[in-house]
């Protein structure tokens, strides 16, 4: 049996937008190879990777990747699939995977199309009712589900027994009993890397995951889930709030693969929350410390601060971890309770000092625009992060994602009329609030991210501050020349766009809180 994954092309606003390797599709496709052997032989069809490199514009959204509906068949046709599976994660890209299906659908009608991700286990029942071309949504974790939907079009099992699917009989919407996460992940497979051309991600890595200090880059997941309960998050509805992790000795023997082999010099953490258990982050800092290996390691999701102290920090650094981003979401104390994040901020700001006088990098996302902030509390969150010790700081626009608390809020609210804008990204605001515009929070966001650097760089003209906060950061030429590097990619992708539009725009509004529109 041939199947087919398809990573998918992307459409947004932004030229600025990349993607790193489709890990879940790598881990998807060497699961088949292991469970099913030589019954199936399992392809990922790259149409990111193959046209990113030049992407296309149509009006004022920009393609990424090969969207050719004659690329699309000459792909397919050389895999000769039996299913076809299509990966859906966010919510703002969705409508590339439903175009993406209808296309492969008129193209060759009798082959099943499945659809898969964060965004489909959610809206999966909406999905069928408006998407007939699309003939499965799997929800849920997807390992299990995609055996067992291989083992059915081999005719080992019917369709009622694949479990975590909806599909259609008669015409009529099914639902099958729901997939069971997996209690052991170290069943899984080290994903195989040969799936997808390597070296194009050396690429894209490194524009998509900008503020590393090596290349070339791999991205990992050791563990699955959050016990968290964020309001903007949706993957706790694929993985729920169960955390579960993988054996550091499986984590291990994948990294020392990608180093030895494959030659990668920095590792991305890609788990929703890595920092769960103090005594494993340890165990593996002291494994990376002894083993001195060439790598460095980041965390994407960012470090929770309030898991952290000072002994677990000096043993990250000596174990590689040399840049810190705290996802802090808000500076203001009465958002901090919608956001439902166990964050005091006080203590944040301390802890931001201990690392940043021990010579990690320090950076934080900062979410403004949720449904019923104020302008004054959104400007209590911006004057919190200008007042610490920070080093960089993304501010970010609050995107509506489906199954996330606050994308119904956004809904209930009346503040998505009709549709998810289409491609949009986190720096850009498309949403009103109950007592903001999008043009208003987009002023502000640009104000707070034009003036950082001019704030940064007063700060540091203090000799005090130069001393304690910037020196232990730079004490080699290396380590000055990832400075430069990480401060010129934010001038020129976040500041100079800024600043090319205020010469066309009018200038930003006061700072003064606008009369509330919400009654």
């Amino acid at each position: 049996m041939n199947i087919a994954l398809v990573h998918g092309y992307i459409k947004g606003k932004d030229i600025d937008i990349y993607m790193s390797e489709p890990l879940g599709l790598i881990c998807l496709a060497t699961y088949l190879d292991q469970q099913l052997g030589e019954k199936v032989d399992t392809t990922i069809i790259d149409l990111y990777a193959a046209g990113a490199m030049e992407p296309t514009a149509d009006g004022d959204i920009i393609c990424h990747g090969k969207s050719d509906p004659e690329y699309i068949r000459q792909q397919i046709e050389s895999v000769q699939p039996d299913m076809i599976g299509i990966h859906c994660n966010f919510t703002a890209y969705a409508d590339d995977s439903y175009e993406l299906a209808e296309t492969i659908k008129n193209l060759f009608p009798n082959i099943p199309i499945v659809i898969g991700g964060a965004h489909p286990t959610i809206e999966g029942a909406e999905i069928m009712r408006n998407h007939p071309y699309i003939d499965i949504v799997a929800k849920g974790e997807g390992e299990q589900i995609i055996e067992a939907l291989a083992r059915h079009y081999m005719g080992e099992i019917p369709i009622e027994e694949v479990p975590g699917i909806l599909h259609r009989v008669d015409g009529k919407v099914v639902a099958n009993k729901p997939v069971e996460l997996m209690k052991d992940l170290d069943v899984l497979p080290i994903p195989k890397r040969d799936y997808v051309d390597m070296e194009k991600y050396t690429y894209f890595n490194k524009e998509t995951i900008w503020y590393v200090k090596n290349n070339p880059i791999a991205t990992i997941m050791t563990s699955r889930g959050c016990p968290y309960n964020c309001v903007f998050c949706s993957t706790k509805v694929v993985w729920t709030r169960k955390w579960r992790f993988r054996s550091l000795e499986k984590v291990f023997e994948e990294i020392h693969d990608l180093v030895e082999n494959h030659g990668v010099r920095e590792i991305v953490i890609n788990d929703d929350q890595f920092m769960t258990r103090r005594k494993r982050i340890h165990a593996f800092c002291d494994h990376f410390i002894e083993a001195k290996l060439p790598v460095t390691f980041a965390v994407d999701s960012g470090i929770s601060i309030w898991l952290i102290d000072e002994e677990l920090l000096k043993k990250m650094k000596k174990a590689g971890f040399y840049s810190l981003r705290f996802p802090i979401e808000t500076g203001c104390k009465e958002t901090l309770k919608y956001v439902k994040k166990p964050v005091n901020l006080d203590k944040a700001k301390d802890m931001i000092r201990i690392a940043t006088r021990m010579g990690f990098w320090t950076s934080s996302n900062i979410i403004v625009g949720f449904p019923n902030e104020t302008r004054e509390q959104v400007m209590e969150s911006i004057r919190y992060v200008y007042e610490s010790t920070l080093d960089f700081t993304s501010f970010i626009i609050a995107k509506p994602h489906a199954g996330s608390e606050m994308y119904e809020d956004f809904k209930s609210e009346g503040l998505l009329e009709k549709n998810v804008v289409r491609g949009s990204g986190f720096y850009s605001s498309d949403y009103d609030t109950n007592f903001l515009t999008a043009q208003e929070l987009q002023d502000i966001v640009n104000k707070a991210s034009s003036d950082w650097f001019m704030h940064k760089a007063l700060f540091y003209l203090n000799p005090i501050n130069f001393y304690l906060y910037f020196i232990p950061k730079v004490k080699t030429i290396p380590d000055f020349l990832y400075f430069c590097k990480v401060a010129g990619v934010i001038f020129n992708r976040k500041i100079l766009p800024i600043l090319k539009s205020k010469l066309k725009s009018r200038p930003w509004v006061s700072d003064s809180l606008p009369a509330n529109r919400k009654v």
